[in-house]
């Protein structure tokens, strides 16, 4: 059944209710929003040609119009694909290589993506508003078009939406979604936290991201009301707080919980009543207890993009079971969701029983079919069982209680988003000023792990000319987010003899059991120990 349906059926319950409120105040009603989806639906169909299976990707902010646009495209059959606007370019021209898109969305703001886009050719770009010299009007086409739309007929195993993620070797991945499974994760998400027509969820994800997808189906099959943060701005967040009173937030992640309570407004901050899910990392307890003593309910789960994106471990708020969960456990396997095994990183074994370590494997109704145009990474990604191998590490005991342990390969989890330690290690070995270099996770107070840079240089110079340079470096050819914030400078990096490859055990020891801090921004191993030596104890 196309998910389309789900809009026209809020529209017949709710039709004057608040669908979306803009991270600006605007109010969409359920009528306004299928109204406006329709009209879209139309330029789509007569202006590119969209149909069945059809790629159209979107540069744009979150809002009313980003929702409306996702089910224009489900309800004439499309397969809707978010791009990330501050991605680097090599990236924008991998995703729209990948998935081949016939039309392309773009806010004034991201014009300049859609010129990128522009470079190939056959595709159809539309700007959202305003006038540009090569591309239409997105809302002066739809203003001429009428206001109801025939739902194309889609299955369970029919594809709805591409989303592009990062993979272990750092390039982007396109998870499939299909129809069945995202309605199956939706669905799934709704009844495990209690969803209701009256919910306000305060959606801090974008929908470039699963996350934010998945808000805009849970949502409006519940006929409740997406509040959108815009981007994660604390000062605003805390101003939707206040005004809107979201009671729930399906996903906020210990960095952003952090940033709250780090504002001068936490003290007064009211959050009785708000329900959500600690997200992207093992709850920390000083994350739980702050959010329970402002009254709200906080649950644990476990999930990633391929399993849209919600989920494979979780605890029911609906049930209460947030109460019931162990300390560091993401829960317990849901097979209303998929199935949940541990196997042998090595023999690719099922490991039964409690009191195992193991490789997280998945299949099921929530499980992506594969990737997009990508058939070797597909294939790589299944066992002949048809299990999804996480690369992902967790301890099972005795009751049952799922605990993740970390990576199977060189990833870390920085600010709740995947990190490919590989993919800067590359990065840093491009330096012209580097003989040898790589990477391994350090914690971090605010981002819970970042990229801890072990290099070796050509030529010796100052600390702090060598921190400035391989920084610079970093920021010209890497997202910001993504560049090492601690860096060790050595006579040789730690290798293995026989492969060369490097031995992240003795990188650590050199690194020790530090954290580093927010205000340390980028910084060497020398300094922070300094720091940390100077700092009385509290």
């Amino acid at each position: 059944m196309n998910l389309g349906w789900w809009l026209e059926r809020a529209s017949w319950e709710y039709p004057d209710k608040i669908a979306v409120i803009d991270a600006d105040g605007t109010a969409t009603s359920y009528a306004a929003l299928i109204a406006q989806a329709n009209r879209i639906g139309h330029v789509l169909r007569d202006e590119a040609g969209i149909g069945e299976d059809d790629v159209v990707v979107t540069c744009m902010p979150d809002s009313h119009r980003h929702v409306a646009l996702f089910y224009a495209v489900m309800r004439v059959g499309g397969v809707f694909s978010g791009l990330n606007p501050r991605q680097l370019t090599e990236k924008f021209h991998a995703d729209i290589k990948r998935c081949r898109p016939k039309a392309a969305i773009v806010s004034p703001d991201n014009a300049h993506i859609g010129e990128l886009i522009a470079t190939y050719p056959g595709i159809r770009i539309f700007i959202t508003e305003g006038e540009h010299p090569e591309f239409a009007s997105l809302s002066r086409l739809a203003a001429g078009k009428a206001d109801k739309l025939r739902v194309t007929p889609r299955n369970h195993a029919d594809l709805a939406a591409i989303n592009f993620t990062s993979g272990t070797s750092g390039a982007s991945k396109g998870v499939i979604f299909t129809h069945g499974k995202l309605a199956t994760s939706a669905w799934g998400s709704i009844f495990m936290a209690g969803v209701k027509s009256d919910t306000r969820n305060l959606s801090l994800v974008g929908m470039f991201h699963s996350g934010g997808i998945n808000d805009c189906i849970r949502l409006v099959m519940a006929g409740g009301t997406i509040l959108w943060s815009g981007g994660w701005d604390v000062e605003r967040v805390v101003g939707i707080f206040r005004k809107h009173r979201p009671n729930f937030a399906f996903y906020i992640v210990p960095t952003m919980v952090r940033d709250l309570m780090r504002h001068p407004a936490w003290a007064s901050l009211d959050l009785t009543g708000l329900r959500t899910h600690v997200a992207g990392e093992t709850v920390p307890p000083d994350i739980e207890k702050a959010l329970r003593e402002k009254g709200a309910s906080v649950g644990a789960l476990y999930g990633m993009t391929e399993t849209m994106p919600l989920s494979a471990l979780a605890s029911s708020l609906y049930y209460g079971d947030e109460h019931t969960v162990p300390r560091g456990s993401s829960g317990r396997p849901n097979k209303e969701f998929c199935e949940v095994v541990l196997k042998d990183p090595f023999s690719g074994e099922i490991l039964p029983g409690g009191d195992v370590e193991g490789e997280i494997c998945l299949r099921g109704d929530v499980v992506t079919p594969g990737y997009f145009n990508d058939a070797e990474r597909s294939a790589a990604a299944f066992d002949d069982e048809g299990f999804l191998h996480t690369r992902d590490v967790g301890y099972r005991d005795a009751e049952g209680w799922y605990y993740i342990r970390g990576r199977t390969d060189d990833m870390i989890m920085s600010g709740a988003e995947k990190l490919s330690l590989l993919e800067v290690d590359e990065v840093l070995l491009a330096c012209p000023a580097v003989r040898d270099a790589a990477c391994v996770g350090v914690a971090h107070e605010r981002f819970g792990e970042v990229p801890a840079a072990v290099v070796a240089l050509k030529t010796p110079m100052n600390e702090g000319e060598a921190l400035a340079l391989l920084d610079a470096h970093c920021l010209a050819t890497t997202e910001r987010w993504k560049r090492p914030r601690l860096y060790v400078f050595v006579e040789a990096v730690p290798r293995t003899a026989a492969k060369n490859t490097k031995m992240a055990g003795e990188m650590r020891r050199l690194i020790g059991d530090v954290v580093v801090a927010d205000a340390d921004g980028v910084t060497t191993i020398s300094r922070l120990r300094t720091r940390l030596a100077n700092t009385p104890p509290t």
